[in-house]
């Protein structure tokens, strides 16, 4: 859910590479994003900036030193809605004193919903859960929605309601 922008077309190509392979962003289009990690090189210097954060790298730069710092910008992501804050990157939901550890797939699920107004089409959902899978099997996707409610409800008290129509789904937090 980061999108990434720079002012090199190479380096670009080769960070996307690396991040889709580490699986912090998808190869697959969204429309919406938490964060836009913007990243310039000038005067033999990598600049990263994101959501206000910003770091600067002398170059040459070793590809596991740049990618802790790209993790430490990220984990700092906070999208706050109503009475709780959630972070993507850490996969926690907190409420009040209260908080839930999602899975990788309620993760991803929420992520996609809580970014999506308009809601999300389902089979690009189940897609971006299941990359691999030739055959879609929405009664897999609607197990993972519903053990999210569960937990939801059980570790902060929230609502979760799941709204579905014509293959859109919808996140409804009462």
């Amino acid at each position: 859910m980061i999108k990434i922008t720079c002012n090199d077309k190479l380096l670009l190509s080769a960070i996307n590479k690396i991040l889709v392979q580490k699986n912090l962003i998808n190869d697959i289009k969204l429309d919406n994003y938490y964060a836009d990690i913007k990243i310039y090189i000038k005067d033999n210097n990598l600049y990263l900036d994101c959501n206000g954060t910003k770091k600067n790298l002398s170059l040459p730069i070793d590809i596991n030193f740049f990618f802790g710092q790209v993790l430490k910008i990220i984990s700092d992501i906070k999208i706050s809605k109503d009475e709780y804050d959630y972070f993507p990157y850490q996969r926690v939901l907190l409420k009040n004193s209260r908080r839930s550890l999602l899975s990788d797939i309620q993760n991803i699920i929420f992520s996609n919903l809580i970014i999506s107004k308009k809601g999300i089409n389902k089979d690009k959902l189940y897609s971006l859960i299941w990359k691999k899978d030739k055959d879609i099997s929405i009664n897999k996707l609607d197990t993972h929605l519903t053990n999210l409610k569960n937990q939801l409800k059980k570790d902060l008290g929230i609502n979760a309601i799941f709204q579905s129509q014509d293959k859109n789904l919808k996140l409804m937090i009462n």
